[in-house]
């Protein structure tokens, strides 16, 4: 990897994020994530340096300022040192936003920063799917996982993320990445990445990966004008979906509905909470704290506890609708500033998936997530 040719302050954290990334969560230890902390400390330079700060980084700022309100808030609201636990999390966002700029600067170096960024982040795409297949051949079930908080699958590709969700996610943004070096260059290289990061991404079993994925070629298709070959991978993966083995395991089943059940519980107990302090919301990112004094009993080691299972309600819940409305605004704001190039395509694509995977699962807030959409957005 060409990134380690040269290594100083100014790259360093993006090469240690590059390395980290595939761990996923089995390298973290107690709430101690280790790409956090390298993504802090690239905060902490970029801070501390005085890095220029790129155009979309200050319509970012908005929301930060609202979370960082809301957090403060909700000192008065709930009146507990465990606030503190929420101050963790509004840290977290904060330092991948400053990421960006860390990246941004790295990216504006050089022009040939912003392919080896591309490439390898589709390299951490192929590795994570890699190590979802080692997984799901020697260790198919990580049921023992869950007294460590974690849900209990079988016969899944959960990969290092110990979720098919989210690597189903980090494998659709592999996926849009191979599409378009496709789209280039139709070789037989791009052309076996994009099908075993396919076969990939269908035995996650992940609808909402599913569903990401096919938003995420539909805007490719839309701005490539690629509509026959880019539609056969929707409808190959639909294919490979219908035809994957159940074992009748229903945690596998295409049609199961105990989970949507669950999300739907899960929304309803978000806008609960949502209820009890709709202006600024109960405080970036108070989640665990509100479940249990409004909705009960939530284990604080539980991993679906500090979230929702829709990344928009979970910025309702915490930042209110003043919070909501700014976010939405400031992602409009963003948009509207990017220039039109390739690369804002890739962006688009991704972000458009993201979105659609955020309305069943907290996506937009998972770390390894932040990461990479930052990367896309420094490159634009």
């Amino acid at each position: 990897m060409g990134i380690t040719k040269r290594l100083n302050w100014q790259n360093i954290f993006i090469f240690l994020f590059l390395i980290i990334f595939p761990f996923g969560q089995i390298i973290r230890i107690g709430i101690l994530q280790p790409l956090d902390v390298v993504v802090g400390l690239a905060a902490v330079y970029s801070i501390i340096k005085k890095l220029e700060v790129p155009e979309f980084f200050k319509h970012l700022r908005p929301f930060l300022f609202i979370a960082g309100i809301s957090w403060i808030f909700s000192i008065f609201f709930f009146h507990q040192i465990t606030v503190l636990y929420g101050l963790l999390y509004l840290l977290r966002l904060v330092a991948y936003f400053y990421f960006g700029v860390y990246v941004w600067n790295f990216v504006k170096k050089k022009t040939g920063n912003k392919k080896l960024l591309l490439d390898s982040l589709l390299s951490l795409s192929l590795i994570s799917a890699l190590f979802g297949w080692i997984q799901f051949f020697t260790f198919p079930d990580i049921k023992p996982f869950f007294v460590w908080g974690w849900d209990m699958h079988l016969f899944r590709i959960v990969g290092t993320f110990l979720d098919p969700t989210f690597l189903g996610l980090v494998i659709v943004f592999g996926l849009i990445l191979s599409i378009y070096r496709c789209i280039d260059n139709w070789g037989l290289k791009n052309i076996l990445f994009t099908l075993f990061l396919l076969i990939s991404l269908a035995f996650t079993y992940s609808r909402a990966s599913y569903l990401a994925f096919s938003a995420g070629i539909l805007s490719i298709i839309y701005f490539q004008k690629k509509f026959k070959k880019l539609i056969l991978l929707i409808i190959g993966l639909g294919l490979v979906a219908f035809i994957l083995p159940t074992s009748r395991n229903r945690s596998i089943e295409l049609f199961r509905t105990f989970s949507t059940f669950a999300k739907i519980e899960n929304y309803q107990s978000t806008l609960k909470i949502f209820s009890k302090s709709p202006v600024f919301g109960v405080g970036y990112n108070n989640m665990c704290m509100a479940y249990q004094k409004y909705v009960g009993f939530q284990d604080f080691s539980s991993h679906a506890c500090s979230g929702s299972d829709s990344s928009l309600l979970f910025v309702l819940a915490t930042t209110g609708i003043v919070g909501l409305m700014i976010f939405i605004f400031s992602i409009w704001k963003v948009i509207e500033f990017l220039p039109r190039n390739r690369n804002f395509l890739i962006l688009g694509a991704s972000f458009l998936a993201l979105i659609v995977h955020s309305l069943f699962s907290n996506s937009m807030f998972y770390p390894w997530i932040m990461g990479w959409i930052m990367i896309l957005l420094a490159e634009v």
